[in-house]
């Protein structure tokens, strides 16, 4: 394919290289879609979802590498396509939030949003320090327990629910 006709698929030099990270982050959604239909309630979902981003990562470290430490802190991706599966990343956990509170799994907490970034920014953190330092040595066997820590600060079983 001649170099000139790329340029009939991307719009620019940056659509190119986001391409292949937005693609493995809309594989990432569709495994978590498959998976999550054999969950029961919420909190499953939730768990889930943020012990997925850590698996998907361990599992594709060169694409994790390129979105942790080279995109998501980017300015440059406020203005690029990936930006709308970052916010999509985020606006599902929001949603799987509402759908705990909703269900009585957990009680309306302050504001999801902010809910959403401590959990989105703690599984960044392990995923990040994973990726530069190599700790933990095991991501697989972190994961579990930072996320069930942090939900159960952050979202405890509602005493009312049934």
């Amino acid at each position: 394919m001649p170099v000139s006709s790329i340029y009939e698929y991307y719009a620019s030099k940056e659509d190119l290289a986001y391409a292949v990270p937005l693609t493995q982050l809309g594989q990432f959604f569709l495994e978590y879609s498959e998976r999550a239909r054999e969950t029961r309630c919420a909190r499953e979902r939730l768990r889930l979802y943020l012990w997925l981003t850590t698996d998907f990562a361990r599992r594709n470290p060169e694409w994790a590498r390129t979105l942790y430490l080279e995109i998501w802190p980017s300015v440059l991706v406020a203005e690029a396509r990936v930006r709308i599966g970052l916010d999509e990343f985020a606006a599902i956990i929001v949603e799987l939030i509402a759908s705990g509170e909703a269900a009585g799994e957990w009680a309306a907490g302050p504001s999801r949003y902010e809910t959403t970034t401590i959990l989105v920014g703690a599984v960044n953190q392990l995923i990040i320090t994973w990726l530069m330092y190599r700790r933990p040595r095991d991501i697989g066997r972190a994961a579990p327990s930072l996320i069930d820590r942090l939900l159960s600060t952050l979202l405890p079983p509602s005493t009312t629910a049934a």
